[in-house]
């Protein structure tokens, strides 16, 4: 098993092509984008829910990203309304508010599928390459999007007799369940394409066509799980049971609720490769201070690791030093005086290692 360990934050996928959290509302409704991505009347339903509730302008006027709510708070104002089975607004039942929330979850995954359609360079399999060369590679993900998810495979194809990382939870799909893994991919918010039945418990994993490529094995997962098709406003039966299942999106609420069994057996997992790990490379996490839950993780994951071995990969232009950065500041706090901190960037620092 691998002694380095990457962990990938929201920069690194913005580095890629795709969009940071609050970004996500603004650049589905641009009118190009949502041409592209709409279906079912989600974007309709989630327009009349923020014209009527957060003060959006009408479809008629000029956007701005500003005019937008920021995303968790949404999330996190839905959630509550939700568990209080209270009304938000005059005319938004919580039933209603279901319905808002599985058109977020829906406008979510739409936009992250079209944006990785469009990637000229997927830097996650460009720094996976380099720094894993005889390694098995061992990622932690704080992302949901699937660009790591398909660097990984593309990695893994290129070594014999694998098919594909191991997710660390129990995965039911007969395309998945069985292959020969290689690596670890642990994704401690889940996934867009987890499929969980709150029933019974089974999880299944899909695939868009978008990241169908060329892989066998990336056929038989599509042919078997089509995502395109299980993010219905139907809803979407589960294998064993019949009931409704849901994507696994821990989003970025105030109420982060980590109590899924699945998602519990990845942040145990995540934990133990942090304290076998002899390096570690953050590319593109904030490391923000209301992330307490993943602070305590690397805190204890990490702890027993000196702080020259640990790289945080920031983008800054202005170059500022680990003290004079926000970010910077927070991981020196954590994880002490001589880190590697870096400021050039994810393409530029997956270029700077040597092949």
């Amino acid at each position: 098993m691998s002694k380095t360990i990457v962990i990938f934050g929201a920069g690194a996928t913005k580095a890629c092509g795709g969009p940071l959290t609050n970004e996500i509302l603004p650049q589905a409704f641009e009118p190009t984008v949502r041409s592209e991505i709409r279906r079912e009347g989600y974007d309709d339903l989630l327009e009349r829910f923020l014209t009527q509730n957060f003060h959006l302008p009408p479809a008629t006027e000029p956007r701005k990203p500003k005019h937008y709510p920021a995303l968790p708070l949404l999330l996190s104002l839905i959630d509550t309304a939700i568990d209080r089975k209270q009304p938000l607004g005059p005319k938004w039942s919580s039933e209603d508010l279901v319905k808002v929330r599985e058109a977020l979850e829906y406008v979510i995954f739409a936009l992250l599928d079209y944006k990785l359609k469009r990637i000229q360079r997927n830097l996650y399999f460009d720094l996976l390459k380099k720094v894993f060369r005889s390694e098995e590679p061992v990622a932690i993900s704080l992302n949901y999007d699937i660009i790591l998810d398909n660097a990984m495979v593309h990695l893994i194809e290129k070594r014999p007799h694998a098919d594909f990382p191991s997710y660390g939870c129990e995965i039911r799909t007969a395309a998945y369940l069985n292959k020969k893994y290689h690596g670890k991919l642990l994704k401690l918010h889940g996934s867009l394409n987890w499929l969980y039945c709150p029933n019974c418990h089974r999880l299944d994993l899909g695939l868009s066509e978008s990241g169908r490529g060329t892989i066998k094995v990336l056929h038989q997962l599509y042919k078997e799980n089509p995502l395109e098709s299980r993010y219905g406003c139907h809803g979407s039966p589960c294998y064993d049971c019949t009931t409704f299942v849901r994507p696994i999106l821990i989003t970025p609420t105030h109420r982060k609720d980590y109590r899924n069994p699945h998602v519990g057996q990845v942040w145990y997992q995540a934990e133990q490769v942090l304290r076998q790990a002899e390096e570690a490379i953050f590319v593109g996490y904030s490391l923000p201070e209301d992330d307490v839950d993943v602070a305590y993780l690397i805190k204890r994951g990490l702890g027993h690791l000196p702080a020259a071995k640990i790289t945080v990969v920031e983008s800054d232009t202005s170059g500022r030093s680990v003290s004079e950065h926000p970010v910077g500041a927070r991981y020196r706090s954590l994880l002490g005086d001589g880190i590697k901190w870096r400021t050039d960037g994810f393409e530029r620092y997956v270029d700077s290692l040597r092949r």
